[in-house]
């Protein structure tokens, strides 16, 4: 009597996995046999991998960290170039000038002013008026001097010290707006090489005291630069 149950030992059984995930349902996990395994997800579980295509939370955060990295990267590189040691070398310069012209400015002449003819010089300031007469035909001295009035404005003593001013400020100042502090410190490395140029016989006036002066300079750039005095402590 055939009560409709065989066993077919010659046939082949197919191994089926079916894997079901729900919010708070029951999976399913069976291996080809009659006995399987209940597994019960917890509400909101999803255990997807994000793969291309899709649209889950994780695709999301791999898309947005490239661009999140590049643009602290690219903050990174802007504030390493601001208080770099190219604006820097400018800078120094600028510092130096502004030490030695506002200590001539009364005995001699300001930064972009000439001795009146027939004013009595001090001893050290003797050859100055000669000095300024054989740079003033030469055409890199009056470009600099174009390029110097045309960013002063034609107050050469006042944008050197706002030059000066800015560039150690930007400096100290870490946390500030990367681009703008970029724009400040550009232009005043560029108006301290135009103003160094123009100011040639001031330097020469200088005489023994240029290497103090620039000594000085060096400093007050090194000082206000926070990578600098680290470098300087960890050498020291």
């Amino acid at each position: 009597m055939d009560d409709g149950s065989g066993d077919d030992s010659g046939g082949t059984t197919t191994a089926g996995s079916r894997t079901g995930v729900g919010d708070g349902g029951t999976t399913a996990v069976g291996h080809g046999t009659d006995d399987s395994a209940a597994v019960r997800s917890a509400p909101g579980d999803d255990t997807r991998a994000a793969g291309p295509g899709d649209g889950g939370d994780g695709a999301r955060n791999a898309a947005d960290t490239p661009r999140g990295g590049h643009t602290v990267r690219g903050a990174a590189r802007l504030r390493a170039w601001t208080v770099g040691w190219t604006t820097g070398v400018a800078q120094a310069l600028g510092a130096a000038l502004l030490l030695i012209t506002e200590c001539v400015r009364y005995d001699v002449a300001p930064l972009g002013g000439r001795v009146v003819p027939g004013t009595e010089l001090p001893g050290y300031a003797h050859d100055f008026p000669h000095w300024m007469d054989a740079v003033d035909g030469q055409w890199w001295f009056r470009a600099a001097e174009e390029v110097r009035d045309a960013i002063g404005f034609g107050e050469p003593r006042a944008a050197l010290w706002a030059a000066v001013c800015a560039a150690l400020v930007v400096r100290f100042n870490a946390d500030g707006p990367p681009r703008l502090q970029c724009v400040l410190s550009g232009l005043g490395a560029v108006y301290c090489l135009a103003a160094v140029v123009s100011a040639v016989p001031f330097l020469a006036l200088a005489g023994a005291a240029l290497p103090f002066a620039l000594l000085v300079g060096a400093l007050a750039v090194m000082v206000a630069t926070p990578a600098a005095r680290r470098r300087f402590r960890t050498t020291v």
